[in-house]
């Protein structure tokens, strides 16, 4: 009786950790944990949860799926890297100390350790995997319906619009934005990257498969393919120039799978000895038509967010370098910071800085440019805080060298490898679990270019249910045709 108390309140837990997985920012989280951006609501549920599901885990002994050692690997040297921090000298950055920097990398780490750890161990059944997937259309849902609503009425209805301003403080420390979508999260682009990490993922997973764990239907529409419609809605709304960027990746993807299943069930109607000009005709029509589509998709951008009407300006092209043309599009900054963890790195590719530390070595490495764009010179000048590199690739070869590097793709690896195992094999659920696996990756290969944070839990908590489904959403555990 106790063991199913016990499990009872771990998937409350569980419940209210989806619900609240679209919240970035909680400004009760910032208080208690003192972050100063990254504090996402769903932490208040998984410290409970961690407490309450790792002694049970252990009691039982039971194993841990092989992806998680990689995972652990990763973790340990980077938390091992911190404590030779204080083995080496440290460049003085304002009033920032070396314990408070380490505390908050060891903390980062620890969120995302613990976000992987819990998504991968709960759902370990057939039934608790299809509630999760519900849970998160469910959580999904609210978060559309609300980016919609904040953009549409908020702003055009007084009444509305002032009790969002009482509200919106306990939600988020940022205002509403009027003109983009930015959800409950703090900033629009940590919208974009939810969207295209957890919910796009198996949004567009499931209307490809043409699966659903619900049982009803508008029509002819799955709740996954009405979700999916309005969620790219959303993250266009977003005006994230890296979040559209990585759904053009997934949708590019999806759209080659496509072709290549339209191409063969053509080439099939043609006579043996005419398939293979037939093949490199269409694969040559389809490059056009989608390269032509591409640059109109460019093009209407440039005409909407007024941060890229100059993308096709290439006039000062040879006189100017590529931090210039990337400043004329307004994302200049973001270049400067990349490059700068890229000369940390290159001066440190094995003894590294440190998991936390890259901010102290930022005034010594930072790019003549850099000096000379607005937004470095006030974060360097008038912000107390540490900068960051704001790009997880750089950041992990600044920080963690190539060792951290090559241990945390190595884990990307194997996860994709998985993820094509159980599209290959799979079938129902199961494959489509496989695609969001595949759909995470190829987005993430883009919008870790403009996050860097470990303790963002969107990337944990997919690649956790994705293993999830591959370990128990089998015929031996009950899932498809079992």
């Amino acid at each position: 009786m106790k063991h199913r108390y016990w499990q009872q309140v771990i998937w409350v837990l569980w419940t209210i950790l989806i619900i609240m997985l679209p919240v970035s920012t909680l400004p009760l989280v910032r208080k208690l944990t003192g972050a100063s951006s990254v504090a996402p609501a769903a932490l208040l549920p998984l410290i409970p949860l961690a407490v309450l599901l790792i002694p049970l885990l252990i009691w039982n002994k039971s194993r841990l799926p092989v992806h998680v050692k990689p995972v652990l690997l990763f973790f340990l040297f980077a938390l091992s890297t911190i404590a030779l921090a204080f083995l080496q000298p440290l460049p003085a950055f304002k009033q920032h100390s070396a314990v408070s920097a380490g505390a908050a990398g060891a903390a980062t780490l620890l969120i995302g350790l613990l976000f992987f750890i819990v998504s991968v161990s709960l759902p370990n059944n057939r039934i608790k995997i299809e509630k999760t997937l519900r849970l998160v259309n469910w959580s999904g849902l609210v978060l559309v319906a609300w980016s919609i609503f904040q953009v549409l009425v908020v702003p055009r209805v007084p009444i509305i619009d002032s009790i969002s301003k009482i509200v919106q403080p306990y939600l988020s420390p940022t205002r509403l934005l009027e003109e983009r979508m930015q959800g409950f999260a703090s900033e629009p682009s940590w919208l974009a990257h939810m969207l295209n990490l957890v919910y796009l993922a198996y949004w567009l997973a499931a209307s490809y498969t043409k699966t659903t764990v619900h049982n009803f239907r508008l029509g002819k529409f799955t709740f996954e393919n009405l979700l999916a419609a309005f969620g790219v809605v959303v993250l266009v709304g977003t005006l994230s120039r890296g979040g559209l960027l990585a759904f053009v990746l997934v949708a590019g993807l999806i759209f080659i799978l496509l072709n290549l299943k339209l191409i063969r069930a053509l080439i099939e109607k043609v006579s043996g000895k005419y398939r293979l000009a037939a093949a490199i005709s269409l694969v040559a029509a389809l490059l056009l038509v989608y390269l032509a589509a591409l640059g109109a998709g460019l093009w209407a951008w440039s005409r909407i967010d007024p941060r890229m009407e100059t993308v096709f300006d290439f006039s000062r092209g040879n006189e100017s370098t590529i931090i210039d043309y990337a400043d004329n599009l307004r994302f200049g900054e973001r270049i400067v910071y990349w490059q700068t963890g890229w000369n940390i790195f290159n001066d440190h590719p094995l003894i590294v800085v440190c998991v936390g530390y890259s901010g102290f070595y930022f005034p010594q490495y930072l790019p003549d440019i850099g000096w000379e764009l607005t937004e470095t010179r006030n974060l360097l000048f008038r912000s107390q805080g540490l900068l960051n590199i704001k790009n997880l690739w750089a950041r992990l070869l600044a920080e963690t060298g190539l060792i951290g590097f090559a241990l945390f793709v190595s884990f990307l690896v194997l996860f994709g490898f998985t993820s094509a195992e159980m599209v290959k094999y799979g079938s129902g659920i199961r494959r489509t679990l496989g695609f969001m696996g595949i759909f995470m990756l190829v987005a993430l290969i883009a919008e870790e270019f403009s996050v860097d944070s470990f303790a963002l839990p969107y990337l944990w908590f997919t690649m956790g249910l994705v293993v999830a489904g591959w370990r128990w959403y089998t015929p031996e555990n009950g899932g498809e045709n079992g």
